[in-house]
């Protein structure tokens, strides 16, 4: 089952408005990369490359289904993050600043084009070992049907659900990335999972009956 099942049972509830999922020690360490790529440092980007590329084409390729894009929205972003570190000044978190670089970019290389959230295993990099034939067809139609109810959603209420629930950001961090008050994620995140939880509920009763 994909992300979003497990995320948005009603069961979990709203995401920590205060949480720091990723630790103060790897907001740290980012903020001294940072500082140290400002100052043209090649092996702290290359740290700084690995640590995020991955996580900001998972989020591009979830918003576009499109594997091209996301890899020049990579591109982009850490070819930005070299060229900008001098003006990072820690008012935010690395991953805000980052994560906000990455919305901006995906928004230019798709506008016009209609966003989409697919399957979260979609932009694995590395792929499980391969599930039996009745596995995958069972998959299939949950994902089917997981992504159906995602496409329902617009497209300010998908990318709070994909920074809130996959990358962890708390509400003051995603307010600042979506550019809108706290009070406006709160209400995105509300109505995309009542939206959400009545097919949530029937998949994961049906989970438990396979």
């Amino acid at each position: 089952m994909g992300f979003e099942a497990v995320a948005l049972s009603p069961e979990l509830g709203e995401p920590e408005p205060a949480a720091a999922p990723r630790g103060d020690e790897a907001a740290d360490e980012d903020v001294r990369l940072i500082a140290a790529v400002a100052r043209r440092d090649r092996r702290s980007f290359e740290r700084l490359y690995t640590k995020y590329a991955s996580r900001v084409f998972r989020f591009a390729f979830r918003l576009s289904r499109d594997q091209g894009k996301s890899e020049e929205v990579v591109n982009d972003v850490m070819l930005e993050i070299w060229k900008s570190a001098a003006e990072f000044a820690g008012r935010s978190a690395p991953s805000t600043w980052i994560f906000g670089i990455a919305r901006h970019r995906t928004l230019n290389a798709l506008r016009g084009r209609t966003l989409y959230i697919g399957d979260s295993d979609e932009a694995a990099e590395v792929a499980d070992p391969a599930p039996s034939p009745e596995a995958r067809v069972d998959g299939g139609r949950m994902c089917e049907r997981l992504q159906a109810a995602l496409d329902r959603l617009s497209v300010e209420q998908r990318e709070v659900i994909e920074l809130a629930f996959v990358e962890g950001l708390n509400y003051r961090q995603i307010a600042a990335i979506a550019k809108c008050p706290e009070n406006t994620v709160k209400t995105r995140i509300f109505h995309a999972k009542k939206k959400l939880e009545p097919l949530l509920t029937r998949l994961l009763g049906e989970g438990g009956e396979s």
